[in-house]
């Protein structure tokens, strides 16, 4: 049962989330949190109009609740009130550092080889009548071209070049919207999906479309991950992996490569930086310590001090 906003933040609450749906962005999470923010506000701050520093530091210091959650929530509505220009203090993501992301899942060859022979065995949906030839491309391409999830969903028909060879990835993080160049394999597998796509809904907008004409959702991603997974029959022993751990693989497959070709990493770092849309070298660096020991011998002195710790990217609201 959805909860009715009652606070004088009601309708941009509201208005905040139905931006979210009509851009193809999540909104369970930021529905459930505002929620909460809004049952808060009722009892604490019943006739405050403005996002004050006040009002968001007795929501994130709220002694009945974790702020760990709260920060981003807060930070993103905050954001979304500046953006539809009313005054909104954004709370420092400092103040209340997020928990450690836990290391990303490196999948084995024999895994992503089961993973992606059963995303081929999807069956037929009366649903969603392209759904069993969607599941074995949106996670090849996920892969293979180390895109973020949201990337692969919100990519549009027009987006990806045939005759070229490349996908145009736009409104990406940190702005920096990029083209890459895609390999002959992975072109033509688009480009028979997009023909049988084509068949169903002549005129859509997005390469991977929901019936409704809308992207598909973070969940929907996510769900049909995990049954992928679990037909594949790999199991969760050494733990749980999500989508974006295909891009997590996709730069340490390629770093990898590199290494058995002899190729100097140092040189080549900016350039994998660059195809993943990186907002600095700093974050693709992170995946050396992920490779195996053998690289502890080779010198990386330039960049072993600037490895951090893995950021899962979190989504503008």
């Amino acid at each position: 049962m959805s909860y009715e906003f009652k606070s004088h933040f009601a309708n941009r609450i509201k208005s905040m989330l139905d931006h979210r749906t009509k851009i193809g962005r999540d909104t369970r999470r930021y529905r459930e949190g505002l929620g909460n923010f809004d049952r808060f506000c009722l009892n604490n701050f019943p006739n405050e109009t403005v996002l004050t520093k006040e009002l968001a530091f007795a929501w994130c210091n709220d002694a009945a609740n974790s702020s760990g959650r709260r920060v981003p929530d807060i930070r993103g509505f905050g954001n979304y009130l500046i953006s539809i220009g009313e005054t909104a203090y954004i709370m420092p993501t400092s103040f209340f550092p997020l928990p450690r992301a836990e290391l990303p899942y490196i999948f084995t060859n024999n895994e992503l080889a089961d993973f992606f022979e059963a995303t081929d065995r999807q069956s037929k949906s009366y649903n969603s009548p392209i759904l069993e030839y969607s599941i074995p491309v949106v996670f090849r391409l996920l892969y293979a071209c180390g895109l973020r999830p949201q990337e692969v969903r919100t990519l549009r028909r027009n987006d990806v070049n045939f005759r070229e060879g490349t996908i145009y990835i736009a409104g990406a993080k940190h702005y920096k919207d990029r083209i890459l160049p895609i390999s002959a394999e992975i072109t033509e597998l688009c480009r028979k999906f997009d023909s049988i796509a084509y068949t169903v809904y002549p005129d859509r907008k997005y390469f991977f479309q929901h019936p409704s004409g809308t992207v598909y959702t973070k969940q929907w991603l996510t769900k049909w991950f995990h049954k992928c997974w679990k037909r594949s029959g790999n199991g969760n022993e050494r733990g749980p992996c999500t989508p974006y751990d295909l891009r997590h693989n996709f730069a340490t497959q390629t770093l990898m490569r590199w290494v058995e070709e002899g190729k100097d990493l140092d040189s080549r770092i900016p350039y994998l930086s660059a195809y993943m849309g990186h907002s600095c070298f700093k974050s693709t660096y992170y995946y050396l310590h992920l490779l195996p020991e053998r690289l502890s011998k080779m010198d990386f002195t330039r960049a072993g001090s600037v490895i951090p710790e893995v950021v899962y990217e979190e989504e503008a609201y």
